[in-house]
């Protein structure tokens, strides 16, 4: 998730972020910094609430979700690749399913990853840790954390 993060507030300076949290809760607002723990892996994620008034410190190990409002997927963020050797694990074995499951050029996808907060929209990405999804209004995109992901519905296609 840092890696996007990063990449976000670069390529996404000025765009209004929703963050939907692991606990269920949702935060708005622009890109800040990042200030990571003393082992530099992960941190916290600065956000800034309206014009400024007052920031907002996100635990980037939380986040579930990043929709960018009023936004279109940029061809030049990277991803990280797949470690090597494999992980091992709950987390990386719904992971590897729920990516199996979402390839790109899935339409018609519902993804909830908290009892409050629903992704809708095609899947455009599909990388190791992460889904994007650009939603119907093809106006907003959404990283998702595919081991995060509670239930992901996909509308049948038509016969």
């Amino acid at each position: 998730m840092r890696n996007f993060i990063e990449q976000i507030i670069t390529l996404y300076p000025n765009n209004q972020l929703f963050i939907s949290l692991d606990s269920g809760d949702a935060v708005i607002g622009t890109s800040g910094g990042i200030r990571l723990g003393p082992n530099g892996e992960s941190g916290v994620f600065e956000l800034i609430q309206s014009v400024g008034t007052f920031r907002q410190y996100i635990s980037i190990c939380s986040i579930d979700t990043i929709t960018i409002n009023g936004a279109t997927y940029n061809d030049n963020i990277t991803y990280l690749p797949a470690p090597d050797p494999a992980l091992t694990g709950c987390c990386s074995d719904c992971d590897a399913v729920m990516r199996d499951i979402l390839p790109v050029g899935t339409t018609g996808v519902n993804i909830v990853t908290n009892t409050q907060i629903t992704t809708q929209g095609d899947i455009i990405e599909n990388q190791p840790g992460m889904l994007v999804v650009n939603n119907p209004a093809r106006n907003n995109i959404t990283f998702v954390s595919s081991c995060r992901v509670d239930v992901a519905y996909v509308e049948p296609e038509e016969a």
